[in-house]
């Protein structure tokens, strides 16, 4: 199976990246809460059903109606029918979210084409967090040549700083050997954290990504998460039409 060649390059840069500076990676802006690149949440409707699916993780809630306000039998029933489909439509979603799906889109910017793609996968119910529960991982980054480009993962074991910070992962690909690589690391909400790597190019990525891999993060021996996406194969495919 190839694998993704991320790692390697990611030593190269964990090595110019000071502790001491807190800031985002190149390419990227503080947007009040992490770290996102210009033109990133504008009218993309990926970034906000991204959005959405980070907002969801871990949570049980389901839709809640208020029933007081019904006036009458006719109002009640389709308060209730109402809930009846919501209900639906949040079971098909945890269903497919558990299996794991993937997401695509690019935009258009004044620096060249911003691609992402996203691979959900998780659990909304659990008692008590573990790292196989899951998370998201989105692939990020512009078209040919600017060289920015990211690696994000999101997840609710992963630490959750109020301010942007650089800390040390171990990350796994696969069954290659763990290396331990200097990461940018920032609260996504007041339940998930985020874990980015900066990348020399959306192209460099893409060449090392296969169909199937498994992404393991860890911390000092602790493991914080443990995703594997599948079904990768279109998905490069539409990156690299979009990165080129």
């Amino acid at each position: 199976m190839n694998t993704i060649a991320i790692p390697r390059v990611l030593i190269c840069i964990a090595l110019m990246l000071p502790f001491s500076a807190i800031a985002c990676p190149i390419g990227m802006q503080f947007n009040g809460n992490g770290c996102s690149p210009p033109h990133f949440y504008s009218g993309w409707d990926l970034m906000r059903d991204r959005r959405a699916a980070i907002d969801a993780i871990g949570s049980d809630s389901l839709y809640k109606n208020n029933y007081a306000n019904a006036k009458s039998p006719e109002e009640f029933k389709r308060l209730e029918e109402l809930r009846k489909r919501l209900e639906k439509e949040k079971a098909e979603k945890k269903q497919a979210h558990a299996k794991g799906i993937w997401d695509f889109d690019s935009k258009p910017t004044p620096e060249g084409n911003l691609c992402a793609a996203v691979f959900s996968k998780y659990s909304y119910e659990y008692k008590e967090y573990k790292p196989e529960h899951g998370g998201l991982v989105t692939i990020l980054g512009f078209q040919n040549p600017k060289p920015d480009a990211w690696l994000i993962f999101h997840g609710a074991g992963l630490p959750r700083p109020k301010e942007v910070t650089k800390m040390k992962i171990t990350l796994q690909q696969d069954d290659e050997p763990p290396q331990t690589l200097q990461v940018f690391n920032y609260r996504e909400t007041r339940g998930v954290g985020t874990i980015l790597f900066a990348v020399p190019g959306l192209t460099a990525a893409l060449g090392g990504m296969s169909d199937k891999q498994r992404f393991r993060l860890s911390d000092n021996g602790k493991m914080l998460l443990d995703i594997e996406w599948h079904s990768a194969a279109p998905i490069v495919t539409k990156l690299k039409q979009c990165a080129k």
